[in-house]
């Protein structure tokens, strides 16, 4: 595993931080670390954020170790008062709008611009905001899948068939029922998707099912989450690395299980 860099952030000299409490400072560092985290921040990222919060309030020294879904700090103050406290996350997703929210509000808290106990609004706040609206969202699955059916050799025809495929999977996406597992969500939403497809070509609408399919499965596809893994292993961060991977490889088996399952289904009833 690569060693993490010494961070120089100095003390902050505008906020009377002997006014706060080594917890509370580990605590409130960790809210936004696991904010990170559910959001689909990288393991680096969150130990470098957590670091230069708890330096920046006092800390002489801070160790953290995350995980895909896990989070361990321990800071040693100059007084020689040490603290450790740990986070379990079970469910993450990619939002880079809030993420984003995230890392300028720890660089606000750097600076001395917020407050440690004023941060609790500002996460709310984040969390709460919504980059666009859902009919963009709609939009964008609608796209996504027609222009990839497109771009991958099929006609205008299988565009619309895999347009209508997406509209049904980005529904799906943005009223998620609660599933338990990240697996079984992605096996169910690859199912509906490719049912939708196959029924559309069943009916005649378009020309070329593994275009509609491509199209439609390049939605669900884990393509960032197998991105972030590579760059963690090429950087070092072997565990996080290792972790990430298996679940992008996992995913990817689920996403085609509900594919094929789907052709299984279509294949046994229209024989």
């Amino acid at each position: 595993m690569k060693k993490k860099q010494a961070v120089t952030t100095q003390p902050l000299e505008c906020v009377d931080i002997s006014s706060y409490s080594p917890e509370f400072i580990l605590c409130k560092a960790l809210d936004i670390g696991e904010n990170i985290l559910k959001c689909g921040g990288e393991p680096y990222r969150i130990e470098d954020t957590i670091t230069r919060i708890c330096s920046s309030y006092g800390a002489i020294h801070t160790d953290v170790f995350a995980l895909p879904s896990l989070i361990i700090a321990g800071i040693r103050m100059p007084d020689g008062t040490t603290v450790s406290q740990m986070r379990r996350v079970y469910k993450t997703a990619n939002n880079m709008f809030r993420l984003e929210a995230m890392n300028d509000l720890s660089r606000k808290i750097c600076d001395g611009r917020i407050e440690l106990n004023g941060i609790d609004g500002e996460i709310e706040n984040a969390v709460n905001q919504k980059p666009f609206n859902k009919y963009l969202v709609l939009l964008g699955g609608v796209l996504g899948a027609g222009g990839f059916a497109v771009f991958f050799g099929g006609t205008l025809s299988d565009a619309v068939a895999a347009s209508v495929a997406g509209f049904f999977v980005s529904i799906f996406n943005m009223h998620k029922v609660k599933f338990r597992s990240r697996m079984l969500y992605s096996l169910v939403v690859s199912f509906i998707g490719a049912i939708v497809g196959l029924a559309l070509f069943r009916l005649g609408v378009g020309d070329n099912i593994d275009m509609i399919m491509i199209g439609t499965i390049m939605l669900v596809i884990p393509g960032l989450a197998f991105g972030n893994a590579v760059r963690d292993l090429l950087f070092g961060d072997t565990v996080s690395g290792i972790i990430q991977l298996v679940q992008a490889i996992l995913t990817a088996v689920m996403v085609a299980s509900g594919f094929i399952a789907a052709i299984m289904v279509f294949g046994g009833v229209f024989k």
